[in-house]
């Protein structure tokens, strides 16, 4: 049996049985085509073997979940999967256990990284969209199809915009609603009728921004990525502006987390290793997985 973390692609590899959360289990199920899922919702123990199993909110996508691996001594391991601790607007909040060991993902491991809160994001996303607004253009919001589009829409919806959404970050969005989020008033983008689009903002995935915004024609794009930190991200995503909506942890969340879990061995993930170096530095046991 595979512990599946949450449902992005490059976590959803197929396996011949997996051990995921109720959402997770649907994204999985949608990305791999395959059956095989044990569903289990977070803070109910499941025993394999000798050991008992605790899914726990990660708060970085709908579903996403840590796990909490306690053996016959007691001795407690958590990994983490993805994860951040700043709120979102339309998930769990996340937990933070206390453990032994510490299996952590550590994307934005480096001190720079340091995001802005979701009431700076959403006060930057207003702008952007009335910015655009006064230059009579389309605002064109650009988030991944699971996690970050739909934290936008919910962010846009409350804000009082009327949002177009793209069939894949909809397709989702239903997920969500399905699993009792609500995210506000929106409808599916239709590119046939540029002229109904006037005064609406439209939300789309980064792979598809060139297809969305040809038929537009005067419109302006914004990118919502924790990468927005590094100065030149713009260019690289070839977009106008970015805004540093992420759904990892930055520098500062990952210390807290190890403050407030208190493990006598952190292991880190993603990233190049510069958190695990940190931590070394400041006297505790750490080192990090290629």
């Amino acid at each position: 049996m595979a512990y599946v973390s949450h449902g992005h692609s490059d976590h959803c590899l197929p396996h011949g049985h997996v051990l995921a959360t109720p959402a997770t289990a649907e994204f999985y199920r949608l990305r791999t085509r395959r059956q095989g899922v044990t569903e289990l919702p977070f803070h109910r123990p499941h025993w394999v073997k000798d050991r008992c199993l605790e899914l726990f909110p990660a708060g970085h996508v709908l579903g996403a979940s840590q796990v909490l691996v306690t053996g016959p001594d007691g001795r407690r391991l958590v990994y983490t999967g993805d994860f951040k601790l700043r709120p979102a607007p339309c998930l769990d909040a996340t937990e933070v256990r206390p453990c032994d060991v510490l299996v952590m993902e550590c994307t934005f491991g480096h001190p720079r990284y340091r995001f802005p809160s979701i009431a700076e994001v959403e006060t930057q996303l207003k702008a952007f969209v009335a910015r655009s607004f006064e230059l009579d253009v389309i605002p064109v919001v650009c988030g991944y199809v699971l996690g970050k589009g739909q934290e936008a829409l919910c962010l846009l919806t409350r804000a009082g915009f009327q949002v177009a959404v793209h069939e894949s970050i909809y397709r989702v969005a239903k997920l969500y609603e399905k699993q009792g989020v609500d995210l506000g008033r929106y409808e599916l983008l239709n590119l046939a009728s540029v002229p109904a689009l006037e005064g609406k903002v439209v939300l789309c995935p980064p792979h598809v921004k060139k297809q969305v915004t040809a038929p537009l024609g005067r419109c302006r794009t914004v990118m919502l990525s924790g990468w927005a930190i590094d100065p030149r991200s713009k260019y690289r995503y070839g977009v106008d502006e970015m805004i540093g909506l992420s759904d990892h942890a930055d520098f500062t969340e990952l210390l807290e987390y190890v403050e407030r879990a208190q493990p006598r061995v952190v292991y880190t993930t993603h990233g190049d290793g510069a958190f695990a170096e940190h931590l070394r530095k400041s006297g505790m046991e750490a080192q990090h997985l290629e």
